[in-house]
């Protein structure tokens, strides 16, 4: 494996003083203020180091005449949009043409892929476990919407987020990752998908080696993933025949009979062991199922052990579910350890929610509030601001940690907070109306660029 530019060096100046500040007690007891100008010469510390090794960096800076970041309006100008890991053409998939895949792959880090051999990968999970066998721990987005993020990271970014997870789950009184809790997650624990990544690492440091009970025990497939994902847009568009319909629904009813089972031998033992300490992540629509299953058994609210930790998020755009299931979920489980937080796959470390509901970002995370085109950053940018979420994460090892996102945030850039903790904070997380991946002006360039030089 070739070595990356950061991790083949000792880091120096502001890069090192952020991690310095990452390995303290309690890094998000920050003041933004006082922190922002290191975190804004970390970037330019990083941007220096990496552009000359980033063929969309470089680029992204030749473009817009960027050769150096004197301010955050250069910085700006350097951003990627959240679109850039998913540029790569469909067809270099669909076609098994992984060369290509892996020559793109090269444009959006510091590394060098193409000497991976994955001559023999039948789908893009095949594409994926010749990487991890390299050295390269290339991780993926959910791609419920037909097509995956694809996130170079290298061994040193997987220990920075595997030690994300084991310091800070319920910050901010982080429970104690002492393997001693039964663990129960309803869904797959092996993959390359951020979320099951998620779920492997809180097993190794919170559950109980004699206690772990997991709803899917085949790795998640994001040939699979993406497959059905295509087959709904299909299915809105009118396009889906006969055949792959009955195809689908036959291999829905199979999954959906053995998750079953699963799911009642999982909630049952949850149920009879509510009085020890427990871990249990879901998708917010089956752990609200359980509260329903609970009621429907007579089981009260709070008699769940104090050092359960209830990890739960995401998973309802399929579901209709009460307003207040939320607090339905929090009222049923009572006083526990939850562990919620607000982040994406491209971010290293993720932001906690505190106990007043808003979620304070890392140290390592430079925050950018933009308006909708991405273009701009919000003036005056300080204070209660409310637009696109834009940052630049610190601690990226072999790829770029300046990226657009497509949410739209409420945030208080002085870090004012009720609960009394430090650092920014996001009040509200949302997306723009009728919100496109086009609405970045910057995209298409990005997308323009790559086409050129990966499609022959």
């Amino acid at each position: 494996m070739t070595q990356s530019v950061r991790s083949g060096t000792s880091l120096a100046g502001s890069l090192r003083e952020i991690e310095n500040i990452c390995a303290g007690e309690d890094p998000f007891e920050y003041s933004p203020a006082q922190l922002r100008p290191l975190q804004l010469d970390a970037a330019r510390q990083m941007f220096d180091e990496m552009r000359p090794h980033i063929p969309i960096l470089d680029r992204r800076a030749r473009e817009t005449g960027t050769d150096s970041i004197d301010d955050e309006s250069d910085l700006i100008r350097l951003l990627l949009s959240h679109t850039t890991y998913k540029s790569y053409p469909q067809s270099f998939v669909a076609n098994r043409q992984w060369d290509r895949l892996s020559k793109w792959l090269g444009l959006v880090s510091t590394e060098s892929f193409e000497h991976v051999d994955a001559a023999g990968a039948t789908d893009i999970d095949d594409w994926l476990q010749a990487m991890w066998a390299s050295g390269y721990k290339i991780t993926t987005s959910s791609g419920t919407g037909g097509k995956v993020s694809l996130l170079p990271k290298s061994e040193r970014d997987m220990q920075r987020y595997d030690e994300y997870i084991r310091r800070f789950r319920g910050w901010p009184n982080p429970a104690k990752a002492n393997r001693d809790r039964h663990f129960f997650i309803f869904g797959p624990i092996e993959g390359a998908y951020t979320g099951v990544i998620s779920a492997a690492f809180a097993r190794d440091h919170f559950a109980r080696p004699d206690s772990v009970h997991v709803l899917i025990d085949e790795p998640l497939k994001i040939a699979k993933v993406s497959q059905s994902a295509a087959f709904r847009e299909k299915l809105k568009a009118g396009t889906a025949t006969p055949d792959e319909i009955a195809t689908m629904e036959a291999e829905g009813a199979v999954q959906a009979a053995k998750s079953a089972a699963r799911i009642d031998e999982m909630v049952a033992d949850i149920f009879r062991l509510r009085q020890e300490p427990q871990y249990i992540m879901g998708m917010s629509a089956q752990i609200y199922d359980l509260v329903l299953r609970a009621r429907a058994q007579n089981i009260g609210d709070g008699e769940f052990h104090p050092e359960t930790i209830v990890s739960h998020g995401g998973g309802t755009k399929h579901f209709k579910l009460p307003a207040d299931y939320g607090e339905q979920i929090v009222k049923f489980f009572g006083d526990v350890i939850w562990s919620t937080g607000y982040g994406m796959t491209e971010m290293t470390w993720l932001s906690n929610q505190c106990p007043a509901g808003n979620h304070h970002l890392p140290p390592s995370i430079l925050p950018l509030i933009l308006d909708e085109s991405g273009e701009n950053m919000i003036e005056p940018h300080d204070g209660i601001v409310t637009g696109r979420f834009a940052f630049v994460d610190l601690l990226t090892d072999i790829r770029w940690g300046g990226m657009i996102s497509g949410d739209k945030v409420t945030a208080d850039l002085a870090g004012n907070c009720p609960c009394g903790h430090g650092g920014v904070v996001l009040h509200s997380i949302g997306r723009f109306e009728s919100d496109t991946d086009d609405k970045i002006q910057c995209s298409g360039t990005i997308d323009a660029y790559i086409r050129g030089a990966v499609v022959e």
